[in-house]
């Protein structure tokens, strides 16, 4: 899969939006969980309840979606819906697929 690129200015607002869609969309799947409870500030492990596994499998989703290789140290920060979403859209803005 090509890599997604971000477009500037009035169309990156609604890319932002669709991105985040997206995003929430392969977690819901990848983690088992109601979409409903994927907000910005749910937290991937205490509200969640993700463990270790179903995040390596939510992060292989998400590479294979977006056709970016994000890696572990990616990750390792992460905690929440949000920061998932601001890994993604770094990953495709800096073009590092």
């Amino acid at each position: 899969m090509a890599c997604m690129s971000i477009p500037a200015a009035p169309e990156a607002v609604a890319v932002h939006r669709d991105i985040e869609t997206m995003v929430r969309e392969v977690m819901a799947y990848s983690l088992s969980a109601d979409a409903g409870r994927l907000q910005p500030q749910a937290r991937l492990v205490d509200d969640l309840y993700a463990d270790s596994l179903e995040l390596l499998d939510m992060l292989m989703a998400l590479n294979d979606a977006f056709g970016i290789e994000l890696g572990v140290d990616d990750i390792a920060g992460i905690r929440t819906v949000a920061d998932v979403c601001a890994a993604v859209r770094r990953r495709l803005e800096a073009g590092m697929c």
